[in-house]
């Protein structure tokens, strides 16, 4: 049986990425205006009009960039 994992909040992400609300907001709205580019945060969707992400996807998506090449 599948259980459901509780959904973090913005305020959340931003704790556990070390960031402010507002650049989680913004990256957030970059994914969703423009899904290809990487620096948006793909792993956030709306639920009722506010952000939320799963924490499976939140440590996915910091494991994929701490063990990518560095890009300046």
């Amino acid at each position: 049986m599948n259980t459901l994992e509780p959904l973090l909040n913005v305020n959340q992400v931003a704790e556990l990425l070390n960031v402010k609300t507002r650049t989680v907001y913004d990256l957030a709205k970059l994914a969703d205006v423009e899904p290809s580019n990487p620096k948006g945060l793909g792993f956030m969707f709306r639920v009722g009009g506010s952000w939320r992400a799963r924490p499976r996807d939140v440590a996915g998506w910091l494991e994929e960039r701490a063990t990518s090449p560095i890009r300046y």
